[in-house]
């Protein structure tokens, strides 16, 4: 089965208007389906496009007829002349037992001996053989590049709105689509400790998930903070882990999002001396490191039931 193509406009006659003209067909010799009819947003705020897939309809040609034929109906020989009548009807009696008397079968063939099968079924046979070659992996859906627009536009929109107009950029890494703002409102858009900036994330994750496929995340970024941020908590952890190895006393990391909690268990996962683990409600959380086997006093009751892993998990 074809694979659709897709088409982005104002409103869904636009969008099919387009698509007769550039496949250069009629409306109806092509197959519409809707995905999005678009919206004008709110305020206009986060348009949303119209958006539709098109397939071209497969005609389907009639087979080719049967010839039918008309049974022979048999012609009756004339009766010799000179001849007698009985002497003539004797001799198709006869003709048609001929006829009715089945034909004698042909031989049985030999049967070969029981070693020789025995022989024949020890063989492997060609298909056992041939090693199975593996099934291809389903490639992940990407978004279009009409998307990626898309997303870009409603960020610069969004950006406008709230009083800080910034240069946009969107691209897909690995998994997941990037979004990286850039120009003089770098700070006030990071806010305290990445709050601002893990909020501006949460927003277009929600308004964005329509429109990307499945298990495909959005990623926010100002400048190079992430990194920087990284960066910071990895020495924190290590200074943190070195103070609780000296003195025994728990410490504790607070206001971590998933990503950032996730850099400190990694960083500290490999140390035997120390253990780490997340505590908390809420998306933001606090991370403690402490000593194998001591007691917890600065972690909450509903805490203590937890294993202090440092897995990716351990969130």
């Amino acid at each position: 089965m074809a694979k659709g193509k897709d088409f982005y406009g104002k409103d869904v006659t636009e969008v099919i208007a387009k698509a007769c003209k550039e496949l250069s067909a009629s409306q109806e010799d092509l197959d519409i389906e809707v995905l999005e009819t678009g919206s004008a947003g709110i305020f206009g705020l986060c348009k949303k496009k119209s958006h539709i897939r098109v397939t071209r309809k497969t005609k389907k040609g009639a087979g080719p007829k049967r010839k039918t034929t008309k049974a022979v109906e048999p012609v009756a020989e004339p009766v010799p002349e000179g001849k007698n009548q009985e002497e003539v009807q004797e001799k198709k009696e006869a003709s048609a037992r001929r006829k009715d008397e089945p034909e004698p079968k042909e031989t049985a063939k030999e049967e070969k001996p029981a070693s020789a099968r025995k022989k024949k079924a020890q063989q492997p046979s060609v298909a056992a053989a041939q090693p199975v070659e593996p099934k291809e992996s389903t490639q992940r859906e990407l978004p279009s590049n009409e998307v990626l627009t898309t997303i870009r536009e409603d960020i610069s929109e969004l950006l406008t709105v709230m009083g800080f107009p910034s240069e946009v950029t969107v691209e897909i890494v690995d998994v997941s689509v990037a979004c990286r703002i850039s120009g003089e409102h770098q700070e006030v858009l990071v806010g305290n400790d990445g709050r601002t900036l893990d909020s501006l994330q949460y927003l277009l994750r929600k308004i964005m998930s329509r429109r990307l496929p499945d298990r495909m995340m959005l990623s926010l970024d100002v400048g190079d903070y992430r990194e920087r941020r990284a960066q910071e908590l990895k020495e924190r952890a290590l200074e943190l882990a070195h103070q609780v190895k000296a003195d025994g006393k728990t410490q504790a990391i607070a206001a971590l999002n998933p990503s950032e909690r996730r850099v400190v268990h990694m960083m500290l996962q490999d140390d035997k001396a120390i253990r780490s683990r997340s505590v908390g409600e809420g998306l933001f959380k606090k991370v403690l490191i402490y000593k194998p086997g001591k007691k917890n006093k600065s972690g909450s009751r509903r805490g203590k039931g937890r294993q202090g892993g440092r897995s990716s998990g351990n969130k």
